[in-house]
C-alpha cells in the first residue's frame, strides 16, 4: 500500500496500487505517454508564460511540478510499455497540476 495524497479541495488520500484510481486513463500505452507530454507542455506554459509572475512567488509549486518532470524523464526509458507506471505518473502529475494557482 502507497498512500497519496491527491490535495486540491477533496484531498482525499488514496493508495497508488489500488488500479481503480486509474479506470478513468487509458491503457494503451502510446495514448498515456502522449498525454504525459501534454500535461508537462501545459504545466510550463502555465507556470513560465501565463501565469509566471504568480509562479515567481509560489516557487514551492513550480519546484515540485519540476521534480515530477525530472522523475518522469529520468524513468521513462526503463518503463517504456509499462501501461501501469504510466498510469501512475499521469495521476500523479495531473493531481499537482490540477491545484495550479
Amino acid at each position: 500500500m502507497r498512500l497519496f495524497d491527491t490535495g486540491g479541495i477533496d484531498n482525499e488520500t488514496v493508495d497508488l496500487d489500488d488500479v481503480e484510481i486509474y479506470s478513468h486513463l487509458s491503457s494503451h500505452y502510446e495514448t498515456l505517454r502522449n498525454l504525459m507530454f501534454q500535461e508537462i507542455g501545459y504545466s510550463y506554459c502555465y507556470m513560465n508564460y501565463w501565469n509566471n509572475d504568480i509562479y515567481s512567488v509560489y516557487d514551492s509549486q513550480k519546484e515540485r511540478i519540476n521534480e515530477l518532470i525530472q522523475y518522469f524523464t529520468d524513468n521513462e526509458k526503463d518503463n517504456r510499455g509499462d501501461v501501469l507506471w504510466f498510469k501512475e505518473q499521469v495521476f500523479i502529475f495531473q493531481c499537482e497540476i490540477e491545484n495550479m494557482c
